[in-house]
């Protein structure tokens, strides 16, 4: 199992969770929110810039849906997942999911937390960004 499935696994057992721990009822946004969290603490080498990209996510797609009561959508998933990808440095993943304004957020995010980040992870970050054109 790789990181990806791996993250979408806790994702799946967060959501299992909310609707058993609630007697069947599913609540959504406490959910969402637990996954927010859990993206951060799965990325605590870079905290900041994982908080920040989780809030995005969580606000930005979840929170704005017009069906919030079925989120994370699979598409949401796959944004999720696309930002872990992208965080892990993943030069083959799939980021078709991921907008223009995603990659600018993402740049300007990274520009922000980048003098407290590894020099070779910030710019593993930096050639994504600039090979989705937000450079």
């Amino acid at each position: 199992m790789n990181t990806t499935d791996k993250f979408l696994a806790d994702i799946q057992r967060i959501m299992k969770h909310e609707r058993a721990d609630n007697g069947g009822r599913y609540d959504a946004r406490r959910a969402c929110t637990r996954i927010a969290d859990l993206f951060a603490q799965n990325n605590r080498d870079v905290q900041d810039l994982s908080r920040s990209i989780a809030d995005y996510w969580l606000n930005t797609y979840v929170l704005a849906s017009a069906d919030i009561d079925n989120e994370p959508s699979e598409e949401n998933k796959a944004r999720l997942t696309a930002f872990q990808n992208f965080l892990d440095g993943e030069n083959d993943a799939d980021y078709t999911v991921l907008t223009s304004d995603d990659w600018e957020t993402l740049r300007d995010f990274s520009d922000d937390e980048a003098e407290t980040m590894d020099l070779d992870r910030l710019q593993n970050m930096m050639s994504l960004i600039l090979e989705h054109g937000a450079l």
